[in-house]
């Protein structure tokens, strides 16, 4: 008797997992590759977002929901249900920027694809993902970043001293270092400043050597880490003050053969008139 029904409740136990398997298998999946991105500005980014099709045979996707949203306020980024892109409760910062991968779709693959990124796409987005099987959701983070540009540099030699600058702007704000000619920071004698334009999502730099009046060789870095931008410009400079000086001599030797020449033609029509 004992036996029977530990055979009996062996079989139920069995059907239990059985059960709770094939559901298991059958319910709706939903997963981001990538829970934190970067973009940069002015760059395409694409959400990742996949999901368990249930199609089989019928490639139908009349009975599929994607939508993407911003975590943070519910803004609709990009939705997608009866079969066809559905934009009328789109945000307008997104109008005209983002794309679904519809041949993907019956793929699983939901992912959102936005254009031209700037600093308020910066956030937490939501993929939602609803079928026959359910209703699922993943998040993702996204980061924003600007490479910056070219440095200009500008070189100002005074009496004293040499004023060295570079200007530059990105996001966000980096690292920048001056390096010697033998590798040594040259940070005693650095100044730099930042300004935030927060509107563009954009950092000003200025950063500012004075230096010693003689023969440089230095390096200028700066690292945008969330980019992995690298910039390192070295700089020879050789005027220095001897040459500060002989423009200065040379402006004044010119400026008196004129004034020589002006009174040489003067006296000769002086002496024409008489």
């Amino acid at each position: 008797m004992h036996a029977v029904r530990r055979h009996s409740a062996l079989l139920h136990s069995t059907f239990l997992i059985l059960i709770i398997l094939c559901s298991s298998a059958d319910s709706l999946k939903v997963t981001v590759p990538a829970r934190h991105l970067t973009a940069a500005r002015g760059h395409s980014v694409v959400l990742g977002c996949e999901f368990s099709p249930d199609f089989g045979q019928n490639p139908d996707l009349s009975s599929l929901v994607v939508t993407w949203q911003r975590q943070e306020d519910n803004r609709v980024v990009h939705s997608f249900y009866y079969g066809q892109d559905q934009l009328a409760t789109q945000n307008s910062t997104y109008k005209n920027r983002t794309a679904l991968f519809v041949n993907e779709l019956r793929k699983g693959n939901a992912s959102v694809k936005i254009e031209n990124v700037g600093v308020k796409d910066k956030g937490r987005y939501l993929c939602t993902v609803s079928t026959s099987q359910g209703t699922e959701k993943a998040e993702l983070q996204l980061d924003y970043g600007a490479f910056y540009t070219e440095p200009k540099l500008t070189i100002n030699a005074r009496s004293s001293d040499i004023l060295v600058q570079y200007e530059t702007e990105g996001f966000p704000e980096p690292q920048v270092m001056w390096k010697g000619e033998h590798g040594e920071n040259l940070g005693n004698n650095i100044q730099t400043f930042t300004q935030t334009d927060e509107e563009m999502g954009l950092y000003y730099i200025k950063s500012v050597y004075t230096a010693p009046n003689s023969p440089l060789s230095f390096t200028f870095i700066l690292e945008n880490q969330l980019l992995h931008q690298y910039l390192q410009r070295p700089v020879s400079y050789t005027g220095g003050q001897n040459s500060c000086f002989y423009e200065a001599i040379a402006l004044a030797v010119i400026s008196f053969l004129l004034v020589l020449t002006a009174a040489i033609l003067a006296g000769i029509y002086y002496c024409k008139k008489k």
